[in-house]
């Protein structure tokens, strides 16, 4: 009769997402992972085929801590902002839980793969739709825009290039979002740059063309 492992499959994961918070994604190894535990690297492969396994327990471990945030924002009043605010504090409380997740080389691609990876997006543009009032499609382009500005702060947070408090996030949300919806719903060509001379605006210039 083969032998109970030493650990379960859960206190693995645990260990391993440890190590991650701790020391960053670079230090989980097979070899690192079974220091920790003290037991041998058979203990591992008990429960998982191979270490790209055991990665993809552990994203699903990341992402549902992180989703204890989404669900947090998203009781917040208006729901579309406290999602933001609480991506972007997910990634200052857990910055290598968010590099993990959102950051890593292999994981990276074009905006609309990060949108799907995250994994909120119907969610959201419904409730953008909701409080805004509008149409799918502007919620879909307030949404995309958000979420790039989002990203933003969440990545130089996570990397300790700054900080923000709840009410400051607050404010750089609410402004970002109105200033997007206002533009998309008032056609703006939010893609110029009206250069300025001597006070007065130019108005036959390049920057005012889309090309």
């Amino acid at each position: 009769m083969p032998r109970k492992p030493k650990y379960t499959k859960e206190e693995l994961i645990d260990t391993a997402v440890t190590i991650i918070r701790e020391e960053g994604e670079d230090s989980l190894s097979a070899r690192n992972l079974v220091k920790r535990l003290g037991t041998a690297p058979a203990t591992i492969f008990t429960h998982f085929d191979s270490m790209d396994d055991l990665e993809e327990a552990l994203t699903e471990k990341a992402r549902s801590i992180y989703n204890v945030y989404v669900d947090r924002g998203l009781k917040k009043n208006p729901p579309f902002k406290g999602f933001a605010i609480e991506h972007v504090k997910f990634s200052l409380d857990e910055p290598n839980l968010y590099s993990f997740l959102f950051l890593r080389p292999k994981a990276l691609g074009t905006l609309s793969d990060l949108i799907d990876r995250e994994g909120h997006r119907e969610r959201l543009v419904v409730e953008a739709m909701k409080v805004f009032g509008c149409t799918r499609e502007t919620a879909e382009e307030v949404f995309e825009n958000l979420v790039v500005y989002m990203f933003g702060l969440a990545s130089m947070c996570s990397k300790g290039l700054c900080s923000f408090t709840e009410e400051e996030l607050a404010r750089k949300f609410g402004l970002a979002a109105g200033g997007f919806l206002y533009a998309v719903k008032e056609n703006l060509p939010w893609y110029s740059v009206v250069p300025v001379e001597n006070g007065e605006k130019v108005e036959d210039s390049p920057y005012l063309s889309d090309k």
